[in-house]
């Protein structure tokens, strides 16, 4: 017999019927709610009962008989150790508890690999055990979620080590180029803040990744009321690994500051753009300015201009420009699409 009876598993231990065909049926509905599945091991005959849904998680050919050969087949080689103790144990007169196991199974037909989490009461007569009988649930989505969440906190602290450098380098570059306590505080506090915009966006995607678009958006607006100036956002929609949408987050904060107190936002009816574009294998994007004051000479080396400068494109492995034309302040970033951009 290949399938689970309801009868036999809905009567006491003494193989009396339940008096009731309600309870059958309540049975049966809660078992379908938690798409838990019963299996039942005769330890006498050798029988291994399966209902469908447990027939489903081993993809068993259809009218193959269950047995225990098909249970320790399919399970993965680096759980068959510690199940094969959990079976003993629940054999054992002696142990105390009912079987309980987590474990990878790959299906007979399908090949498919799936976690399983199983339960089991033993039922034992004159001091051996002769029956087994329990059940079976797929737990495969809640292990990748559990494994998504041990990557993320692995790329946590990864990431938090690599932030206070971050912030160890920022606040240091910062307090070489301020001429007064006041001035620190204030970059420092506005660099931070860009930063932590930054992580905002990658926390709500659950660190796969920020929207080019929302980033910059956040880190313009965060200095400059996008309603009350003359500043054009454009390109494609892509999303920025999470390195990217740092670097890049962080240069835009600083481009906006000069823009504002310096460059082409500093004058009435200077205006900004920024544009981005995936042109083959690179990702590029573009600052411009115009209406500006004019500009002589590059301004002096301070933490703002060696992240436009240098630090981003390092950090990505591309290249950038600065160029200080009659037209106004002009920004280039080209940097492998590969190290950039994301799966969106």
């Amino acid at each position: 017999m290949a399938d689970i009876d309801m009868r036999r598993i809905a009567s006491d231990g003494n193989g009396r019927d339940s008096d009731s065909a309600l309870a059958l049926e309540r049975m049966r509905m809660a078992l379908d709610a938690s798409l838990t599945g019963i299996w039942d091991w005769d330890l006498v005959t050798g029988e291994v009962h399966l209902d469908d849904r447990v027939r489903a998680l081993w993809a068993l050919p259809e009218g193959a008989p269950g047995s225990f050969e098909i249970f320790r087949n399919a399970l993965h080689p680096d759980d068959k150790e510690r199940t094969r103790e959990a079976v003993e144990a629940a054999l054992d007169p002696a142990h105390v508890g009912d079987y309980e196991a987590e474990y990878r199974v790959i299906g007979e037909t399908d090949g498919i690999e799936r976690w399983v989490a199983v339960r089991g009461r033993t039922v034992f007569e004159n001091g051996h055990a002769a029956r087994i009988i329990g059940t079976a649930r797929d737990i495969t989505e809640r292990k990748r979620r559990e494994q998504h969440v041990h990557v993320l906190l692995r790329e946590l602290v990864h990431r938090s080590k690599n932030l206070l450098a971050v912030v160890q380098a920022m606040a240091r570059q910062t307090a070489a180029g301020s001429p007064s306590l006041e001035d620190f505080q204030r970059k420092f506090a506005a660099r931070l803040q860009a930063l932590a915009m930054a992580h905002d966006l990658l926390v709500s995607q659950e660190w796969r990744g920020a929207c080019m678009r929302e980033l910059a958006s956040a880190q313009i607006g965060y200095c400059l009321d996008l309603d009350c100036v003359d500043t054009r956002i454009e390109g494609e929609r892509v999303m920025l690994k999470p390195e990217a949408a740092q670097n890049i987050g962080l240069a835009l904060h600083e481009l906006a500051v000069n823009a504002l107190t310096h460059g082409a936002l500093s004058q009435p009816g200077g205006r900004v753009e920024l544009r981005w574009r995936v042109e083959g294998d690179r990702f590029l994007v573009e600052w411009r300015e115009f209406g500006g004051p004019p500009v002589d000479d590059a301004p002096r080396e301070g933490f703002g201009y060696k992240v436009i400068k240098r630090l981003v494109a390092q950090a990505l492995g591309g290249e950038s420009t600065v160029g200080f034309a009659p037209d106004g302040f002009r920004w280039t970033l080209a940097v492998p699409s590969a190290q950039a951009l994301a799966v969106d």
